[in-house]
């Protein structure tokens, strides 16, 4: 176990070598301990409000009042490091250095953001201060960051190369036959079939495929554009359809509706396989 006391003691150099290697990049060793994974976030000159909030929502749910602060400036290297408030508000009001790289770490360092000065910042950490501080997950963080890399790169090129040097695990899925098998994805798919051809009811269709969705939105399952808009049409053909039939309203789909729009984005479906 860390004893966090230490490191509150620790100097910006001591802190900061063992949590990065050079004022760009994590320390390999760190990461490896308890296998930790890094996704890359849009920095401007100082710390922002939104990765400002980010380190606040880690803290806070993993119980920290505080965070540990190493400034990477070698002008800074003897000097303690910090220790500043978790609170979002007083963690950008006290981290307001411009162009200046340093690592906020949690105190028993499960977790950090490191802030360069290459319009780039790095979070890193284990599987829970990981899932609090990048909620949305790595592969979307590093897809949005690559619109980022596109729109910046030609004026940043370390951006565009901090882009390259990361790929999603999972690649945003183009057509039914890519989606991979056990994937909420699959199992919506999977139940649109059954329902048009009569295996399964319209109300058990619809909560089975409601809740699948909820599994692939949670799961962070991507899709591409066109096959997301075809099972959008599907969710919103359910939004207007009413599972239990004492709730039926004028105008709300009917089973034998819904069928029809559940058969049609098969065949939209089965269209983009040709492509």
């Amino acid at each position: 176990m860390v004893d966090t006391s230490d490191w509150e003691r620790a100097s910006n150099r001591r802190l900061c070598d063992l949590l990065t290697s050079g004022p760009c990049s994590f320390n390999r060793e760190w990461l490896k301990d308890g296998n930790k994974r890094v996704a890359p976030f849009a920095a401007h000159s100082s710390l922002d409000s939104r990765l400002a909030d980010r380190l606040s929502q880690a803290a806070r749910k993993s119980g920290q009042d505080h965070l540990i602060v190493g400034r990477l400036s070698p002008a800074q290297a003897d000097k303690q490091a910090m220790r500043i408030p978790s609170a979002a508000a007083d963690t950008l009001k006290l981290l307001t250095w411009r162009d200046e790289n340093f690592v906020a770490a949690l105190p028993d360092l499960s977790g950090a953001l490191l802030m360069t000065d290459q319009r780039y910042a790095l979070i890193a950490g284990g599987e829970e201060y990981f899932g609090r501080s990048v909620p949305e997950g790595a592969d979307q963080a590093i897809v949005n960051f690559k619109r980022y890399a596109q729109r910046v790169g030609q004026n940043h090129p370390a951006v565009a190369h901090i882009a390259a040097k990361f790929q999603p695990r999972q690649t945003a899925w183009a057509r039914r036959s890519e989606t991979a098998e056990g994937s909420a994805t699959s199992d919506q798919l999977s139940l649109m079939t059954a329902f048009t051809e009569d295996e399964i009811s319209a109300p058990h269709f619809a909560k089975s495929w409601l809740a699948a969705r909820r599994r692939s939105l949670q799961g962070h399952e991507r899709l591409r554009e066109q096959f997301s808009r075809i099972l959008g049409e599907v969710f919103y053909a359910l939004d207007n359809y009413s599972i239990d039939p004492r709730f039926h309203e004028e105008g709300d789909l009917t089973d034998g509706q819904l069928k029809e729009v559940v058969r049609h984005a098969l065949t939209d479906l089965d269209l983009l396989e040709r492509r």
